[in-house]
């Protein structure tokens, strides 16, 4: 931003809110700053929620962020996603040494700036299964039905008009701010990719995203503007027009350090927060006079209500803090989808992205181009490509490979997905070596068994979490993953990819990324695929139900309004309220699901 233009954000909490002698200072209500709607964090929801509310001009809106207002400039190239991981803008969580896989650390991103992870993650934009949401209101979640959340991804979406046969826009958005298209692929082989899932009996949808929508696999779509840039939840719901807005505050690098409260018993109610910059620096109160909307994100919301006094209570007590309300759910029910980890295959040149990210040169090339014109590769996305199915489809799937569970939301939704790059690409950081060229793949478990928990150690909200994803704690979590290992290595022997591809059993790698792909995939026993598994798993990142919604306060944070059990005023949105997870990628849901609680709360509060 020029320096001569003044900053739609506050930094300076001495802004927002009434300093406060220390933490623990008594509450007076009658001395604080008041908004109408206070909203904590910035994030995927967060941000919308905040553009939401604040279209009422007669409601004063504060949104509070913990981190900076925007990522670095790869962050908005789409093929550039993984850029921004372990920077700034992360948060970089890790979680305790996972005792099913050999007491790994597990590296999960979570978005540090507004927009949250829809400014890190890899654009992909899934509203998931029919059956996942029909699944939430059969559990006693009313109102969070496919048919009821459906008007709700339209209301965001603003999908790029399309001439691909099978789109069908009259089931997508058109005005709405978040700008969703169905990419240009990056590189031939994904074609191939799609052709050979087919001739195994998967079925091939021209929208992967349509309504009524069944296992299979297609094309993804991605949250990309008509510039070719990410469409993150920031740029696409406070824009300048919103930011000018009188009566909405986005306060930025500013840390909730708790939530305070008025009442007890049946009169509780969430007052206010308590913000600073750092640990050490100054405090500052604000009030709310009609809601506090928590959406800090699948683990910053549970740790918020944890230190503030809502959760457990003995975990509570051990920490040190006193007991607002005992919600035994706060933390719990972690799920999170778990992988084979990704698996690079050796490919002949020619089809795949390798000729780009092995040449510096090209990249550069690649680059300008993208600056320039907002084409070209940069404007396309990595993860290009899915197929998912059910790990009980005999006519596709060894259902030898047991016992498996059927977790699925319901008889059309699938519990794998498997997610194709077009490229080298064993981690988030690493790429192949020039004259490498190859693809990667990963079986990924949707419906996960295992739960894992998050808990607090003390009372400050500057000190991390415990966070344990508990994975493959479940002998059916890893016979899934493992069923769908086996559908992926049959795919790859099957033409017409098995032709691009340039195996090497007779002359495998001892190590590296080509160590799994290179050897002979004929003689790979069930054993050793497990023993892959556990030593080479990893998560998609998409952690959800750590204030999962429900009807009882006995196994559940939010009523179905969002609200939190007994509290009056404190409501959370974001994927920690999932019920149960998705069967595919989170951030579809959660802007649907802003959306929705946005105008519930509107039409609560008398507001437009």
């Amino acid at each position: 931003m020029p320096f001569w233009k003044k900053s739609p954000y506050v930094s300076n909490p001495a802004q927002i809110g009434t300093p406060v002698s220390s933490a623990d200072a008594a509450v007076d209500l009658s001395q604080y700053k008041e908004y109408d709607y206070v909203v904590v964090g910035g994030g995927t929801a967060g941000c919308v929620v905040a553009s939401r509310l604040s279209e009422d001009p007669k409601s004063t809106v504060l949104l509070i962020e913990a981190g900076k207002s925007q990522g670095p400039l790869l962050s908005r190239a789409p093929l550039a996603f993984t850029k921004s991981y372990k920077s700034d803008v992360d948060w970089s969580y890790l979680s305790t040494p996972q005792k099913n896989m050999h007491n790994k650390e597990i590296y999960w991103a979570r978005g540090k700036v507004l927009g949250g992870t829809s400014v890190l993650n890899a654009l992909i934009y899934d509203r998931c299964f029919p059956d996942d949401y029909d699944s939430w209101a059969n559990s006693g979640c009313d109102g969070w039905s496919w048919k009821e959340l459906q008007p709700y991804f339209r209301k965001a979406e603003h999908y790029s008009s399309s001439s691909t046969p099978g789109i069908k826009m009259e089931e997508k958005g058109q005005n709405g701010p978040w700008h969703v298209k169905k990419p240009e692929l990056a590189a031939p082989i994904t074609n191939t990719w799609i052709e050979t899932c087919k001739a195994v009996g998967i079925p091939v949808h021209d929208d992967i995203n349509a309504d009524g929508r069944a296992p299979g696999v297609g094309v993804l779509n991605g949250a990309i503007d008509d510039k070719g840039e990410r469409s993150n939840t920031a740029a696409a719901y406070l824009t300048p027009d919103v930011l000018a807005r009188p009566n909405l505050t986005v306060a930025i690098t500013t840390t909730v350090e708790k939530i305070f409260f008025t009442g007890e018993g049946d009169s509780l109610r969430a007052a206010g927060v308590q913000v600073s910059t750092a640990p050490n620096a100054p405090k500052f109160r604000l009030k709310a006079k009609k809601e506090i909307v928590l959406s800090g994100g699948v683990f910053s919301s549970p740790q918020i209500l944890l230190v503030s006094g809502v959760g457990p209570k003995a975990e509570l007590e051990a920490a040190g803090v006193k007991v607002v309300k005992d919600l035994p759910a706060v933390g719990k029910h972690l799920v999170d989808h778990i992988s084979s980890g990704l698996i690079c295959f050796r490919a002949k040149p020619g089809a795949t992205l390798d000729w780009l990210l092995t040449s510096p040169l090209k990249i550069v090339k690649a680059l300008v181009q993208w600056l320039r014109t907002g084409s070209g590769p940069f404007s396309m996305m990595a993860v290009n490509s899915a197929a998912y199915v059910r790990s009980d489809d005999e006519k596709i799937i060894d259902t030898s490979i047991g016992p498996c569970k059927d977790l699925t939301s319901g008889p059309n939704a699938p519990d794998l997905e498997f997610m194709f790059t077009p490229a080298i690409a064993p981690d988030f950081f690493t790429s192949g070596k020039p004259g490498e060229h190859g693809i990667t793949t990963a079986s990924v478990l949707l419906k996960p068994e295992s739960e894992g928990t998050l808990t607090i150690k003390d009372g400050n909200i500057w000190t991390r979490p415990d966070i344990d994803g508990n994975y493959f704690a479940s002998e059916s979590d890893i016979n899934v993953v493992l069923r769908g290992l086996r559908l992926i290595l049959k795919i790859l022997k099957t033409e017409p990819l098995k032709s691009y591809l340039d195996l090497k059993p007779t002359n495998p790698a001892k190590d590296g990324y080509f160590a799994f792909g290179d050897r002979d995939l004929d003689q790979l026993t069930d054993d050793d695929l497990r023993r892959f598994i556990i030593e080479n798993g990893a998560p998609a990142c998409h952690p959800a139900g750590t204030c999962r919604m429900g009807p009882s306060p006995d196994d559940a944070v939010v009523d179905s309004k969002l609200q939190v059990h007994g509290i009056k005023g404190l409501r959370i949105v974001d994927a920690s309220v999932f019920p149960t997870q998705v069967s595919g990628h989170p951030a579809a849901p959660i802007v649907a699901m802003a959306e929705k609680l946005s105008d519930m709360i509107k039409a609560e509060h008398g507001g437009k």
